[in-house]
């Protein structure tokens, strides 16, 4: 069966978009029980047997989500069991508490979704009502196929970010008049706070400081104006630091064409004051309490007697402390135990 003109516009529309909205799928599960006068729609989305569960009811306006297990106990659908692209009345599986309704499995890859339409008794779905999730299936798996990427670039972005960001670390994609087109976190923080990099009206990068913003333009106007030109190096500020690495972007690389974005302004700032990642170390190179927060304030401090005087101990403590941590880390010097330390995975705790 193809979809109907009007079913184009008033559910496929929605179910397209349905990812990108709050909660998800909302609208389209909305839509669809008025369409076959359901008094309930569901999608089910889930990778193995944990997922998620988006919702509507006829007498809310508001879509629901909630995670969920695909084995809990007071639902009988056989999720793994159903085949997919046909069409499933709930009567079928023979469940005392089985609800009245419809289900219909699709999937993309790794990733199933199991669309259902609910009601109060098993014959107030047509078979017209069955045909329209069979031909809303295929629909549902290019929107599954979107879901897994969006999801994939969220998962990667959070990841990333979280690591990036304890080092101080983030990023800002310009076009080649210097126009801000994306930023992470670490670099939306910095361009809200305003004190050295703001976004103007027009949305272009600017330094707080001219001699800053003379090195910034040029070194834009360098990189857009060669496609593998060098990285060119901009200090912004010393206090706070920040330092941008402006370098261009692929126009066309493994993942298709950016539009717009073509230099990168690659951001290194001071960390984050209230990182404290102490009892990583510790647990790491199997140190005291004690000697993991001296450690990492000498990584910081690169001074003993700044370090021994931040934590409130003695110089003869620091000492002590201090060959403590050239035997654990197998280290022979102030430089190679500062290196040591800022390149250990405790410095993304």
């Amino acid at each position: 069966m193809q979809i109907s003109r009007t079913d184009e516009l008033d559910l496929l529309t929605v179910l397209h978009e349905g990812m990108h909205e709050q909660p998800a799928w909302g609208p389209f599960l909305t839509r669809l029980l008025r369409r076959v006068r359901a008094r309930g729609a569901r999608l089910l989305v889930a990778r193995g047997d944990a997922g998620i569960e988006f919702s509507a009811r006829a007498q809310l306006r508001q879509g629901a989500m909630r995670r969920r297990s695909l084995d809990e106990a007071d639902d009988p659908v056989p999720y793994t069991s159903l085949r997919r692209e046909r069409v499933y009345s709930f009567s079928e599986f023979q469940a005392p508490q089985a609800a009245a309704g419809r289900i219909i499995r699709t999937s993309w890859e790794d990733l199933n979704g199991w669309l259902s339409i609910l009601g109060d008794a098993d014959d107030d779905f047509s078979a017209a009502d069955a045909t329209l999730l069979s031909a809303l299936a295929p629909h549902l798996a290019i929107a599954l196929r979107n879901y897994a990427a969006v999801e994939r670039e969220r998962l990667q972005r959070r990841v990333a970010h979280r690591a990036l960001g304890r080092l101080g670390r983030g990023w800002l994609a310009l076009t080649a008049t210097g126009r801000v087109v994306a930023a992470d976190e670490v670099g939306e923080q910095i361009l809200r706070d305003g004190g050295q990099l703001r976004r103007s009206v027009e949305r272009r990068l600017l330094a707080a400081s001219p001699a800053a913003q003379q090195r910034l333009t040029s070194a834009i106007e360098a990189v857009a104006a060669q496609p593998d030109a060098a990285p060119h190096a901009v200090r912004i500020s010393e206090e706070p630091r920040l330092e941008l690495l402006i370098a261009p972007i692929a126009a066309d690389g493994a993942d298709g064409p950016i539009i717009g974005a073509t230099v990168a302004a690659h951001i290194q700032a001071d960390p984050p004051a209230s990182a404290d990642p102490a009892p990583v170390l510790g647990e790491l190179f199997e140190l005291s309490p004690a000697v993991a927060r001296f450690a990492w304030a000498l990584g910081r401090n690169g001074g003993m007697a700044e370090s021994a005087e931040q934590m409130g101990i003695s110089i003869e403590t620091a000492r002590s402390y201090s060959k403590a941590l050239y035997a654990k880390l197998g280290v022979t010097g102030q430089a190679d135990l500062t290196r040591r330390l800022l390149t250990s995975a405790a410095a993304l705790a």
